[in-house]
């Protein structure tokens, strides 16, 4: 492993960027008619597999979502008044909120909108080979557990201006 700066680390790193951009666009399209952004959706999404059957603390969606408190408050309280999840106290600590997903949720359940996901996504990557989206997805996955195990490297001041 190279600790060496190439030019395709510098192309890559702008092309994951243009990536989730044009991603992120088609997204916030296609969820329009939810009244959902993608970040909202984002984070529906990994309340509902990353907490089955479980309401998790604001802290714990936190964890998983991979951005600030303040940020995942604001988009929980965003979906809240969209109905989408309650923001309810926990029983024992008045104080802490618990994210629980509403039955609103279920409209993502339903065959026609399962299949328009699908293919969207099969749109996404349907240039790839099963085999390269598992090397994707290895790939991915490697650099979100490296930053993950390492946000100081990531947060430095050294990194970026």
């Amino acid at each position: 492993m190279s600790d060496e700066l190439t030019d395709v680390d510098v192309e890559l790193f702008g092309s994951l960027f243009a990536f989730m951009q044009q991603v992120t666009a088609l997204v916030d399209e296609r969820l329009d008619g939810f009244g959902l952004t993608s970040r909202q959706w984002l984070l529906l999404g990994l309340l509902d597999k990353a907490f089955p059957g479980y309401a998790p603390t604001l802290s714990e969606a936190t964890a998983v979502f991979g951005t600030s408190r303040q940020n995942v408050k604001q988009i929980a309280l965003q979906l809240e008044r969209g109905g989408w999840l309650r923001m309810d106290p926990d029983p024992v600590d008045r104080r802490v909120r618990r994210l629980v997903l509403t039955d609103k949720l279920a409209v993502f359940h339903d065959p026609v909108v399962q299949a328009d996901q699908a293919a969207f996504i099969l749109a996404v990557f349907g240039g790839l080979t099963p085999r390269q989206r598992r090397t994707f997805l290895t790939l991915v996955t490697t650099c979100m557990s490296r930053l993950a195990a390492n946000p100081a490297d990531a947060t430095s001041d050294e990194v970026l201006p």
